[in-house]
């Protein structure tokens, strides 16, 4: 791990690339998640505390996939706008340095 006395080494494209991946898991997470609680849905207990708790768990679980998928869709926007940010820098930068080169 770099210590804080070195410069930070940003590469956008690998913000995007991480960005992308995160969707990625996110989708794939909210698909199995909702695979099972189709399964778990069909499920017919009898009675007991157990018929009575299934629906209970269920809406947890609705809950929590909408919680979870939000979740992995915002760090994944947060990487997008770091990378544009990252990029945007760069440019400027560059372009400051032509205008400095230019006006020598």
């Amino acid at each position: 791990m770099p210590s804080s006395n070195e410069p930070l080494k940003v590469t956008p494209a690998e913000l995007q690339s991480a960005a992308d991946k995160l969707d990625g898991h996110g989708s794939d997470f909210v698909t199995a998640h909702q695979a099972a609680h189709e399964r778990a849905g069909q499920v017919r207990l009898g009675s007991g505390l157990a018929s009575g708790a299934l629906p209970g768990m269920l809406t947890a679980w609705e809950t929590d996939v909408t919680r979870f998928g939000k979740q992995f869709a915002g760090h994944a926007e947060d990487y997008r706008v770091a990378a544009t940010g990252y990029a945007d820098t760069d440019a400027d930068g560059a372009a400051g340095i032509d205008d400095a080169g230019s006006a020598l």
